[in-house]
Protein backbone atom coordinates (compact mmCIF):
# COMPACT_ATOMS: atom_id res chain seq x y z
CA UNK A 1 0.00 0.00 0.00
CA UNK A 2 2.89 2.36 0.83
CA UNK A 3 4.48 1.72 -2.56
CA UNK A 4 1.22 2.45 -4.41
CA UNK A 5 0.68 5.61 -2.39
CA UNK A 6 4.26 6.83 -3.07
CA UNK A 7 4.11 6.09 -6.83
CA UNK A 8 0.69 7.72 -7.21
CA UNK A 9 1.99 10.90 -5.57
CA UNK A 10 5.30 10.98 -7.42
CA UNK A 11 3.85 11.15 -10.98
CA UNK A 12 1.61 14.19 -10.47
CA UNK A 13 4.34 15.87 -8.41
CA UNK A 14 6.81 15.55 -11.31
CA UNK A 15 4.24 16.85 -13.81
CA UNK A 16 3.43 19.85 -11.58
CA UNK A 17 7.14 20.59 -11.08
CA UNK A 18 7.71 20.44 -14.85
CA UNK A 19 4.84 22.88 -15.52
CA UNK A 20 6.16 25.19 -12.81
CA UNK A 21 9.63 25.24 -14.38
CA UNK A 22 8.22 25.85 -17.86
CA UNK A 23 5.90 28.61 -16.63
CA UNK A 24 8.64 30.33 -14.62
CA UNK A 25 11.18 30.28 -17.47
CA UNK A 26 11.70 33.72 -18.98
CA UNK A 27 10.50 34.06 -22.56
CA UNK A 28 13.21 33.75 -25.15
CA UNK A 29 13.82 36.83 -27.23
CA UNK A 30 14.96 36.27 -30.77
CA UNK A 31 16.71 39.52 -31.68
CA UNK A 32 17.10 38.62 -35.35
CA UNK A 33 13.35 38.80 -35.90
CA UNK A 34 12.93 42.17 -34.18
CA UNK A 35 15.46 44.23 -36.11
CA UNK A 36 15.06 43.27 -39.77
CA UNK A 37 12.40 44.03 -42.30
CA UNK A 38 9.78 41.48 -43.29
CA UNK A 39 7.09 41.69 -45.92
CA UNK A 40 4.16 39.30 -46.27
CA UNK A 41 1.45 39.22 -48.91
CA UNK A 42 -1.67 37.12 -48.47
CA UNK A 43 -3.69 36.53 -51.63
CA UNK A 44 -6.15 33.80 -50.64
CA UNK A 45 -9.12 36.20 -50.52
CA UNK A 46 -8.06 38.13 -53.62
CA UNK A 47 -8.42 37.44 -57.33
CA UNK A 48 -5.16 36.67 -59.14
CA UNK A 49 -5.35 36.98 -62.94
CA UNK A 50 -3.52 34.78 -65.47
CA UNK A 51 -0.44 37.01 -65.49
CA UNK A 52 -0.15 36.89 -61.69
CA UNK A 53 -1.52 40.37 -60.98
CA UNK A 54 -3.58 40.71 -57.81
CA UNK A 55 -6.41 43.25 -57.93
CA UNK A 56 -7.03 44.81 -54.52
CA UNK A 57 -10.48 46.39 -54.07
CA UNK A 58 -10.76 50.09 -53.23
CA UNK A 59 -12.38 49.33 -49.86
CA UNK A 60 -9.00 48.20 -48.47
CA UNK A 61 -7.38 50.64 -46.05
CA UNK A 62 -3.81 51.34 -44.94
CA UNK A 63 -2.90 51.42 -41.27
CA UNK A 64 0.35 52.13 -39.48
CA UNK A 65 0.91 50.39 -36.17
CA UNK A 66 3.60 49.16 -33.84
CA UNK A 67 4.77 45.60 -34.29
CA UNK A 68 4.60 42.94 -31.64
CA UNK A 69 6.02 39.44 -31.51
CA UNK A 70 3.38 37.76 -29.40
CA UNK A 71 2.44 37.41 -25.77
CA UNK A 72 4.65 36.13 -22.96
CA UNK A 73 3.59 33.68 -20.26
CA UNK A 74 2.26 36.51 -18.10
CA UNK A 75 -0.04 37.81 -20.82
CA UNK A 76 2.08 40.85 -21.66
CA UNK A 77 2.96 41.81 -25.24
CA UNK A 78 6.51 40.95 -26.29
CA UNK A 79 8.13 44.18 -27.50
CA UNK A 80 9.29 44.64 -31.07
CA UNK A 81 11.31 47.62 -32.20
CA UNK A 82 9.74 47.68 -35.66
CA UNK A 83 6.65 49.41 -37.04
CA UNK A 84 4.14 47.83 -39.38
CA UNK A 85 2.38 49.11 -42.46
CA UNK A 86 -0.75 47.03 -43.08
CA UNK A 87 -3.19 46.90 -46.01
CA UNK A 88 -6.43 45.41 -44.74
CA UNK A 89 -10.07 44.87 -45.65
CA UNK A 90 -12.16 46.34 -42.83
CA UNK A 91 -15.33 44.65 -44.11
CA UNK A 92 -14.02 41.09 -44.07
CA UNK A 93 -11.30 41.12 -41.38
CA UNK A 94 -8.56 40.23 -43.88
CA UNK A 95 -5.02 41.57 -44.17
CA UNK A 96 -3.57 41.47 -47.68
CA UNK A 97 -0.13 42.95 -47.01
CA UNK A 98 2.07 43.54 -43.99
CA UNK A 99 5.39 45.33 -44.09
CA UNK A 100 7.27 45.24 -40.81
CA UNK A 101 10.24 47.56 -40.93
CA UNK A 102 12.93 48.78 -38.61
CA UNK A 103 12.80 52.40 -37.48
CA UNK A 104 15.53 53.49 -39.91
CA UNK A 105 13.57 52.18 -42.92
CA UNK A 106 10.30 53.65 -41.61
CA UNK A 107 11.95 57.05 -41.02
CA UNK A 108 13.45 57.03 -44.53
CA UNK A 109 10.07 56.23 -46.11
CA UNK A 110 8.37 58.85 -43.92
CA UNK A 111 10.85 61.49 -45.09
CA UNK A 112 10.53 60.54 -48.79
CA UNK A 113 6.73 60.43 -48.65
CA UNK A 114 6.63 63.78 -46.84
CA UNK A 115 8.81 65.41 -49.51
CA UNK A 116 6.66 64.09 -52.35
CA UNK A 117 3.43 65.16 -50.63
CA UNK A 118 4.74 68.69 -50.13
CA UNK A 119 5.87 68.93 -53.76
CA UNK A 120 2.54 67.56 -55.05
CA UNK A 121 0.63 70.09 -52.91
CA UNK A 122 2.75 72.90 -54.34
CA UNK A 123 2.52 71.61 -57.91
CA UNK A 124 -0.04 68.89 -58.80
CA UNK A 125 1.88 68.18 -62.03
CA UNK A 126 5.05 67.20 -60.11
CA UNK A 127 6.32 63.75 -61.14
CA UNK A 128 8.93 61.57 -59.47
CA UNK A 129 10.08 58.27 -60.95
CA UNK A 130 12.94 56.67 -59.03
CA UNK A 131 15.43 54.37 -60.74
CA UNK A 132 14.23 51.08 -59.21
CA UNK A 133 16.08 48.65 -61.44
CA UNK A 134 19.64 48.45 -62.65
CA UNK A 135 19.71 49.17 -66.39
CA UNK A 136 22.14 46.31 -67.03
CA UNK A 137 19.62 43.87 -65.51
CA UNK A 138 16.75 44.86 -67.83
CA UNK A 139 16.59 42.49 -70.81
CA UNK A 140 16.37 44.07 -74.23
CA UNK A 141 14.32 42.16 -76.80
CA UNK A 142 13.12 42.73 -80.34
CA UNK A 143 10.04 41.23 -81.99
CA UNK A 144 11.13 39.39 -85.11
CA UNK A 145 7.78 37.89 -86.02
CA UNK A 146 4.54 36.29 -84.92
CA UNK A 147 3.88 32.56 -85.06
CA UNK A 148 0.65 30.88 -86.25
CA UNK A 149 -0.86 30.99 -82.74
CA UNK A 150 -0.39 34.77 -82.53
CA UNK A 151 2.53 34.61 -80.09
CA UNK A 152 5.35 37.07 -80.62
CA UNK A 153 8.76 35.65 -81.50
CA UNK A 154 11.46 37.67 -79.78
CA UNK A 155 15.24 37.71 -79.79
CA UNK A 156 17.79 39.39 -77.54
CA UNK A 157 19.29 42.60 -78.83
CA UNK A 158 22.94 43.40 -78.22
CA UNK A 159 22.97 46.22 -75.63
CA UNK A 160 26.02 47.85 -77.21
CA UNK A 161 23.94 48.91 -80.26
Amino acid sequence: MKRFFRSSLFGPLVVCALFTVLYAAPPTTNKTKTHGNSYNMYTSALHVDDSGVVAIPARYRWSVETSWRGIDLNGKNLPDTRVMLRLHDPNHNFTALTAQMDLATAAKLHHELGNIIVKKLQNPDFQYRPQLYRPDQIPTKRIIGIDTKGTAIVEDVDKSQ
